[in-house]
């Protein structure tokens, strides 16, 4: 649960503020940069953090397939590599692909390729892409003149924890959008709490305020609880009507939601539950 909290602060920043994740990837010379829409079609659909890269001088987006990895870990290669094909289906051509990995852990590193071979030896699939391990990178080379939506990087990266922190939390004050303001400095805390479990530390960003204000952690927590109560549902039902399930996604209050979680495991059944949702 902990590691969805890092996944879901680092998705927003792919959609609220992706030019600024590729620039801590060393693509410096992109302009703009917009999320692909997660559906297409039926059946066909972008993976997350795809992403259309617009560079100077040339008026055709670049795709760029971004993969956050909270710690290097194997799965994350079959990751990289099942993301990459549903792109090239997708698009009809292959994106580039970026690895932001954001602490170190053992002794494993993702590092920039990966390849898989048929059973009989007659086939191989071999992919390359970027790797950048944010600790490795200098935050205050990032945060002389950066924009404000590569802020929440910063705490990732290499340099004494306490004056770069206290600037990253007084420009995101100062200079966020101010529907954007309290998301941002909650994904901060998210990526301070990441490598310094140090609660005077995260009081820079708001603390457990910023944590329950922030819209973003809202709706993450609201959409854990929802899939929670579904698979509950299912498993003693098999089956659950449509609108009901549309009815409980319009529950966003945690309380009531935790309730419903209760509700969901010992109901009789779902005329039960949908009585306890009117």
């Amino acid at each position: 649960m902990a590691r969805q909290r890092y996944d879901i602060g680092g998705k927003w920043l792919l959609q609220n503020f992706g030019k600024d994740a590729l620039c801590v990837g060393g693509l410096t010379d992109v302009v703009r940069a917009e999320p692909m829409p997660g559906e297409v079609v039926q059946n066909r659909r972008y993976p997350d953090g795809l992403l259309q890269a617009f560079l100077r001088d040339d008026p055709t987006p670049s795709h760029v397939l971004v993969e956050l990895a909270t710690y290097p870990e194997r799965r994350a290669l079959k990751q990289a590599m099942d993301d990459l094909t549903l792109a090239y289906s997708a698009l009809g051509h292959l994106p580039d692909l970026l690895f932001l990995v954001l602490r170190p852990k053992g002794s494993f590193r993702i590092g920039e390729k990966h390849e898989v071979s048929g059973k009989l030896g007659l086939s191989r699939l071999a992919v390359r892409w970027r790797t950048v391990e944010l600790w490795t990178l200098s935050a205050e080379a990032f945060l002389a003149g950066a924009e404000v939506g590569l802020l929440p990087w910063v705490p990732q990266m290499a340099a004494p924890p306490v004056d770069i922190l206290q600037e990253c939390a007084r420009r995101i004050r100062k200079e966020a959008a101010k529907d954007q303001e309290t998301d941002m400095l909650a994904v901060s805390e998210l990526m301070t709490e990441l490598r310094f479990p140090d609660l005077q530390l995260l009081n820079l960003f708001g603390g457990r305020r910023v944590m329950i204000e922030s819209p973003m952690l809202q709706k993450w927590l609201a959409e854990s609880h929802h899939a929670a109560i579904e698979e509950a549902l299912r498993a003693r039902f098999k089956t659950v009507p449509r609108d009901l399930l549309s009815e409980l996604h319009k529950v966003v209050n945690e309380r009531r939601l935790r309730k419903l979680t209760g509700i969901a495991a010992k109901c009789p059944d779902l005329d039960a539950f949908r009585k306890a949702l009117q």
